[in-house]
């Protein structure tokens, strides 16, 4: 709702090539220059080559292309975040205090980075910067009511209070649209649990299929190069190995002719190890998150009150720290693999929120109508009381 999903779709494709571009540019470079610098053993003579110039300008530019990329999937994360916590925000105004505390961010740069997102990742809401009040407004935010007895629309203020002025009636029936999902408010409790797909993004059985088919591939051929590689060391001083080569006729009329061909197919394999690498790290973190939202989305569907304590978060490793159990579902989060919850602040415990419905009905000590709950505990305006459960899960 609060994300430009066609925009950011095409920002990741340009993040992919990036990031393929820049590893080819920094690799292809890379292998040049110390190419020339086992031939020639002085680094002037090579920065003196005609490869050396644009060899040079092509690292930088891949180091440039790189770092873009890399910032670019941090702040689609981050504005990933945000708008998973708008959706689940019932009220439409949001402190920025709120979400310094549930991102551990400093509250001036998060009104530095809704202002920067509202420019080209986000949409959806307005921001305030009074000194009174600062704060976010989602202002595509609507609600809905209409009256159960006689299908009155009830305006919002009255709805608040709870009775219809057509008919007196105080069931009522309310919904608070965010585009295609709404937060329903009606006199019972639905005991329906939710799909484990509820909370989950659409393709994610294909990435728990494809992310280690493409681990697999990725140790494969690191693997390969490798031993490509040992063998060519292993060649490097064996005469007789040399001698054969010399001899069969190939265009080669010394030692140090093939020892230079050697070398050139241990520095390419070294420099493709390297590359290799990193995109080996990166699928291994995104099959944690996916792997972490699919135990978490199952949890969820079981669960009957919509706030999760940090210490039940069913991540794998079972010795997890708080922290770490709030990075990895954060994580999980920001790549959109996890969905329909988000982190909130609740008398000063953070707690995981899943999408959902505040339950109307009337305090059993006095009478009067519940009001505005968006806590699972409610506490009467009249007379007091705590109420539990009176917001359930969507």
């Amino acid at each position: 709702m609060y994300i430009r999903n066609k925009l950011i779709k095409f920002l990741k494709i340009k993040n992919v090539i990036f990031i393929i571009a820049g590893i080819f540019n920094v690799a292809v470079s890379v292998y040049t220059l110390i190419s020339l610098y086992s031939t020639y053993r002085d680094m002037e003579i090579v920065m003196e080559a005609k490869a050396a110039p644009s060899s040079v300008l092509s690292i930088k530019i891949g180091i440039i292309l790189l770092i873009v990329a890399v910032i670019s999937r941090h702040l689609i994360g981050d504005a990933n975040f945000y708008s998973s916590y708008f959706e689940g925000d019932l009220n439409g105004y949001i402190k920025y205090s709120d979400l310094a505390e549930v991102t551990g961010k400093n509250k001036y740069i998060v009104m530095l980075q809704l202002c920067f997102f509202r420019m080209i990742y986000m949409k959806g809401y307005t921001l305030k910067f009074s000194d009174n009040s600062e704060q976010v407004i989602l202002n595509s935010k609507k609600c809905l009511c209409e009256c159960k007895n006689c299908g009155a629309p009830i305006e919002k203020r009255i709805y608040f209070t709870g009775i219809c002025s057509y008919c007196g009636s105080s069931d009522l029936f309310a919904r608070v649209l965010t585009d295609n999902k709404f937060y329903s408010i009606q006199n019972n409790t639905s005991d329906e649990t939710k799909k484990p797909g509820f909370y989950t993004s659409k393709n994610l059985t294909v990435r728990k299929v494809l992310f280690p088919i493409l681990l697999i591939l990725g140790l494969s051929v690191v693997c390969i190069l490798t031993m490509m590689c040992l063998d060519y060391i292993s060649k490097y001083n064996d005469k007789d190995y040399l001698t054969e080569v010399l001899l069969s006729g190939k265009s080669y009329s010394s030692f140090e002719l093939i020892k230079r061909e050697i070398m050139d197919m241990i520095i390419w394999d070294t420099v493709f190890i390297i590359a290799f690498i990193p995109l080996i790290f990166i699928t291994i973190k995104k099959m944690i998150c996916v792997y972490t939202a699919d135990d978490c989305s199952c949890y969820f569907s079981r669960c009957k009150t919509p706030f999760v304590d940090i210490e039940k978060l069913p991540i794998r490793k079972n010795k997890s720290s708080e922290k770490r159990k709030v990075k990895s579902v954060n994580s999980a989060l920001r790549h959109r693999y996890l969905i329909n919850c988000t982190f909130e602040k609740h008398d000063g415990n953070l707690k995981l929120a899943l999408a959902k419905k505040v339950v109307k009905d009337q305090c059993p000590s006095c009478g009067a109508p519940i009001v505005d709950a968006v806590d699972e505990h409610y506490k009467c305006r009249y007379c007091d009381n705590i109420i539990m459960g009176v917001v359930s899960k969507k």
